[in-house]
């Protein structure tokens, strides 16, 4: 079996081709379906956020695991194939191991140490888990992976202060436009678009707009921030003509705001509008930008606010990435004690040695010359006590081990074998 890791990211593919590869939850539940249907395939996770799509696979050495995945992006979304395949790099084994730790620590985040990371590897995970295509491995890796995103934020400043996009996206509001004279409009009401509205009135914002297709979900955001007012997203072409910014942030696959939705409003506007679009599909067409009044910025606009943040955080990149390190190097020792055939020799071992020294303690009670049968009474014994677990986690001739095997591995090594096993 081999861990195995295909995946596209913000470091090799802009924000619109990741936008082709925004699957919505049906989509991967549809994908784990397909992989815990494919018998090369044992187990399976798919991390979905704005700047990653990610496959870690557990799955037989000989199994093409990026023909599969292709077939697989095809039949969901033949159209994003292309950008699939064009952007998609691959990761084996302890590079496997390294990348997600990183990833839940926030260090290959655009905005290092940014929290909702951890949360959205905890999430793929639990789909990962209602699919039944998380076993003793990747229940073993992931919350590995928890324990070291919880780990890296609490012994070290990597996340000192409010870090998130919805925090640069403020940032950059800031610098363009005057907030506390100005109106502006949060599109979409969940955790980002929350964030957004919170940061905005911290900063002075005078007049607020949430607008949301639940206006119930618009209203609880309102509720909790106290301030601002709630209108849908039937209502929102109309308030291009009146806001001085747009910030958006839903789940939508298809664009919440069009060109022609909004051209009357924009058409014989004079005052400059800022509008930042931070979703992944984007939320606003970028044919909107062509209007003279209008200034647009998308996710990948925002490596400026990202440089400056990757600055102040540098100096904790290495005790970071230390601990990554470490964890990682104890995670792949656990792994690689899951080979069969040396758990199968180092319990028969284990057990021989057992037998010729419980032998020879007892060798003087049975008179002199008994010493060597002893030994072979004893040695016999545990073999045969011992037949029964050898025979279940022995390897197959094909080859394959099931996580049946893996967990007798893993058990035996804890109980037999790893007790007294040197550091």
């Amino acid at each position: 079996m081999k861990l195995v890791l295909n995946n596209i990211t913000y470091h090799n593919c802009p924000v619109d081709l990741r936008e082709k590869l925004a699957f919505a939850a049906e989509h991967r539940r549809f994908m784990l379906r397909q992989m815990h249907a494919e018998p090369a395939i044992s187990e399976a996770v798919i991390l979905q956020t704005c700047n990653r799509l990610e496959f870690y696979l557990y799955a037989r050495k000989d199994f093409d695991c990026t023909g599969f995945l292709a077939g697989l992006v095809d039949r969901v979304k033949p159209s994003a194939v292309d950008a699939w395949t064009g952007c998609r790099q691959e990761s084996t084994g302890k590079n496997v191991v390294r990348h997600l730790f990183e990833v839940a620590a926030g260090l290959d985040s655009q905005m290092i140490g940014e929290n909702q990371v951890l949360s959205q590897v905890k999430s793929a995970y639990a789909e990962s888990v209602d699919a039944r295509m998380s076993k003793l491995v990747f229940h073993r890796l992931f919350h590995s992976a928890f324990r070291v995103g919880k780990m890296v934020r609490t012994d070290t400043d990597i996340n000192c202060g409010a870090v998130s996009i919805a925090l640069a996206a403020v940032e950059l509001a800031k610098k363009k436009i005057d907030l506390p004279a100005a109106t502006a409009m949060v599109i979409g009401a969940g955790e980002n678009a929350e964030l957004v509205a919170k940061y905005l009135l911290k900063s002075g914002l005078s007049r607020l707009i949430i607008a949301n297709r639940s206006r119930q979900k618009a209203r609880a955001v309102r509720q909790r921030l106290k301030k601002g007012r709630v209108t849908g997203l039937g209502d929102v072409a109309a308030k291009f003509a009146d806001v001085d910014l747009v910030i958006s942030s839903t789940a939508a696959v298809e664009p919440v705001v069009t060109y022609e939705a909004v051209k009357n409003c924009l058409a014989g506007r004079d005052r400059p509008l800022l509008i930042i679009d931070i979703a992944v599909p984007r939320d606003i067409e970028s044919s909107v930008g062509r209007f003279d009044c209008v200034s647009l910025y998308n996710i990948d606009d925002l490596n400026e606010q990202i440089s400056s943040n990757r600055k102040k955080r540098s100096s904790e990149i290495p005790k970071a990435r230390a601990i990554v390190v470490e964890s990682a190097n104890k995670f792949s020792k656990w792994y690689d004690s899951l080979n069969i055939v040396p758990v199968v020799s180092r319990l028969m071992q284990k057990g021989t040695e057992l037998a010729h020294s419980e032998a020879r303690r007892y060798a003087k009670d049975f008179g002199p010359g008994s010493s060597e049968k002893l030994e072979a009474f004893a040695e016999s014994l545990v073999k045969k006590l011992l037949h029964g677990p050898v025979s279940f986690i022995k390897e197959p001739d094909n080859g394959d081990v099931t996580a049946e095997q893996l967990q007798a591995a893993d058990l035996i090594n804890k109980m037999f074998v790893l007790q007294d096993a040197p550091d």
